[in-house]
């Protein structure tokens, strides 16, 4: 395919990297989940150890169960706490960085075997096979490596809707899609 301007704004590329980073948040959630099932079994158990058995382990666990939720809170608050700082600032900053000097430094061009973008005299080419898997928004292509933060993103916006669909024709045949 021929070379695709890329018309990228500060707002396209913040709005992309938040999707990126709910993505990746909300796998957290189901983990921190998986976490608070474990303390509430260990609640349970501590409970059931105090009322039902004769030695003192079961009243050193109710007596620990506190602190141990307490942690647990505080665990919690600096998570959301963290995510709150990299959305504010880490992501702001990379997607102000992301901004080429001039709107026409940037081109896409793909094929059935790579994709490819151009900046100035700088180009880098990735091969389907490097990429792990896609998802899709609205008007939006997110091609994922293995890290998500290292996605390649198009939206309709920058590469005008008829080069997304075909964007996102090859991706449906050369990739998965993105399981959460």
């Amino acid at each position: 395919m021929e070379s695709v301007p890329i018309h990228t704004t500060f707002e396209e590329t913040y709005r992309q990297l938040l999707f990126i980073d709910s993505v990746v948040v909300s796998a957290r959630r189901k983990r921190n989940l998986r976490r608070a099932v474990l303390f509430l079994v260990l609640t349970l158990v501590s409970l059931l150890l105090f009322f039902f058995s004769e030695s003192d382990f079961g009243a050193a666990g109710v007596f620990a169960l506190p602190f141990w939720w307490v942690c647990f809170g505080f665990y919690l608050l600096y998570l959301k706490w963290k995510t709150h700082k990299r959305r504010t600032g880490v992501l702001k900053q990379l997607a102000k960085n992301s901004l080429p000097e001039s709107p026409s430094e940037m081109h896409l061009s793909f094929s059935t075997e790579r994709v490819s973008v151009a900046r100035g005299q700088e180009t880098t080419t990735v091969k389907w096979s490097d990429f792990r898997a896609y998802l899709e928004e609205e008007d939006t292509v997110y091609l994922l490596q293995e890290h998500p933060y290292l996605a390649w993103s198009f939206s309709a916006k920058e590469i005008g809707a008829p080069a997304l669909a075909e964007l996102r024709e090859i991706a449906k045949l050369k990739l998965p899609a993105f399981k959460m």
